[in-house]
C-alpha cells in the first residue's frame, strides 16, 4: 500500500509539472504572436488612411490634358469645369499640414478657404502626381501638380499649372498642357503665361508672354524656356 501511494503521488507531481510547463509555453507563444499582430494592425491603419486620402483624387488620363484656371460668374458662383475638385478635410488628413505648400493653411483650418482634390495619375513606381486647387490672389484659382511620395506617404512640392487674376488694369492668365506622358518613362509639361497691363492713365496697354517646359527628372521638375513662336500651338482658353 505504501509503495502504491508513493507511485500515485509521483505520478500526480509529474502531471502537475507537465501541465504548468504546457501552460507557460502557450502563454509565451501568445505573447510572441500578439506583437506582430499589433504592428501589422497599425500598419494597416496607416495604409488605409493614405488610401482614403488618395481616393479623394479621381484617376485621370494625363495625356494631352489641358489645365486651365476656374472662373466665376457675376454672382460669384464657380462655373462648371473639370478642375473644381473635392474639398479636403484638413483636420482629418495631416498630409496637407505644410504651409510651404499650402500657404493659406490657417484659413483652411478655420473653414474660410479650401484645398480641392482634382485628380491623380501615376508618374512612376515612386510618385503619384496629385492635381490640386487652392487659394491664390483673391480666389481658389491656383491649380497645381504636387508629388505624392508612395514610400513616405508624403506630399512634396511640384509646379503651378494654372491661375488667373486681375486688378486695377492688370490681368494674367496661366495655363498648362501635359504634352508628353508615359508611366515610368516620361512627363513633360508646357506652361504658358500671358500678362496684360495698362499704364497709369489707362491709355496704353502692354502685353508680356512666356512659354516654358517642365520635365520630371530624378524626382523633380527641371524647367526650360521655350521660343515664343511655339505659342501658336498653345492657345489660352481664358485669355480674352
Amino acid at each position: 500500500m505504501a509503495n502504491n501511494k508513493k507511485i500515485n503521488m509521483r505520478n500526480l507531481l509529474i502531471f502537475i509539472v507537465a501541465t504548468l510547463l504546457t501552460l507557460t509555453a502557450c502563454n509565451n507563444k501568445k505573447n510572441q504572436e500578439s506583437q506582430p499582430i499589433t504592428a501589422k494592425t497599425d500598419s494597416i491603419k496607416l495604409v488605409d488612411k493614405a488610401t482614403e486620402f488618395l481616393d479623394l483624387f479621381k484617376t485621370v488620363n494625363p495625356n494631352g490634358l489641358h489645365i486651365y484656371p476656374p472662373t466665376w460668374d457675376k454672382k460669384g458662383n464657380l462655373n462648371k469645369t473639370p478642375f473644381e475638385g473635392t474639398p479636403i478635410n484638413v483636420d482629418k488628413f495631416s498630409y496637407v499640414n505644410n504651409e510651404e505648400i499650402f500657404i493659406n493653411l490657417p484659413a483652411y483650418k478655420e473653414g474660410l478657404s479650401h484645398i480641392y482634390a482634382i485628380g491623380k495619375f501615376e508618374i512612376n513606381s515612386e510618385y503619384w502626381g496629385l492635381i490640386v486647387r487652392q487659394y491664390s490672389q483673391y480666389d481658389e484659382s491656383l491649380v497645381q501638380l504636387l508629388l505624392w511620395n508612395k514610400k513616405q506617404n508624403k506630399i512634396l512640392k511640384g509646379i503651378d499649372l494654372a491661375d488667373s487674376f486681375g486688378d486695377e488694369g492688370w490681368f494674367f492668365d496661366t495655363e498648362s498642357w501635359i504634352s508628353e506622358y508615359k508611366t515610368n518613362s516620361a512627363l513633360k509639361i508646357v506652361t504658358r503665361r500671358k500678362d496684360s497691363e495698362f499704364d497709369e492713365d489707362f491709355k496704353n496697354r502692354t502685353f508680356t508672354d512666356s512659354l516654358k517646359t517642365s520635365v520630371f527628372t530624378n524626382g523633380r521638375f527641371v524647367e526650360n524656356q521655350n521660343d515664343l513662336s511655339d505659342t501658336v500651338n498653345f492657345k489660352l482658353k481664358e485669355w480674352k
